[in-house]
């Protein structure tokens, strides 16, 4: 591990993404991290490290917005009616997805029991930050559906794949807002 990279006591890394992410030719990192014991409406973090022409990474960019809040059950009620608010908004979110490639950064989840939403931001090196780009949104029926639409070999519909509607900078982006809450 590069000692350049560092979380805050009583946190852990949970998964190191190699990759270009701002496209200049030198390998850098993104580090998603999160506490050792997490507690509900805790964040999922991701640190973006860049590496420079000497091979050292330097800290750019830190992430808290990517995937849903985390909560212990996300469909018993508690006694805090803010976070029971919010937990009410996400569909599955522990099957929400956070990928990082060669100048992209995807994240991947459900706005609603039956569609899934794939968003794709792309480092803009004028803005020197990722936009979004791209937006991918599939039917994924529930067990038993037997409509007439054709499902691919992951039992989903794609219903469109087209340019972001919004640009949006990664930074800005904010899951709960997007899906409604």
């Amino acid at each position: 591990m590069d000692s350049a990279i560092c979380i805050p006591q009583g946190y852990q890394i949970m998964q190191i993404y190699d990759a270009d992410l701002n496209n200049d030719g030198y390998s850098d990192k993104a580090i998603r991290w999160q506490k050792i014991k997490l507690s509900d409406g805790d964040t999922v973090f991701y640190s973006i490290y860049l590496r420079n022409k000497k091979n050292k990474l330097s800290y750019y960019k830190g992430l808290s917005n990517l995937e849903p809040l985390y909560f212990k059950n996300y469909e018993a009620n508690t006694s805090n009616k803010f976070y029971d608010s919010i937990k009410l908004i996400y569909s599955y979110p522990t099957l929400s997805v956070v990928d990082f490639s060669s100048g992209t950064i995807t994240t991947e989840f459900y706005t609603e029991d039956t569609l899934l939403k794939k968003l794709f931001f792309t480092y803009s090196s004028k803005e020197k930050t990722w936009i979004l780009t791209r937006e991918m949104q599939w039917f994924v029926p529930p067990k038993g559906y037997e409509g007439d639409e054709k499902l691919d070999e992951n039992g989903r519909k794609l219903e469109y794949d087209r340019v972001a509607e919004q640009s949006i900078h990664v930074e800005d982006f904010d899951i709960l807002k997007y899906i409604g809450w």
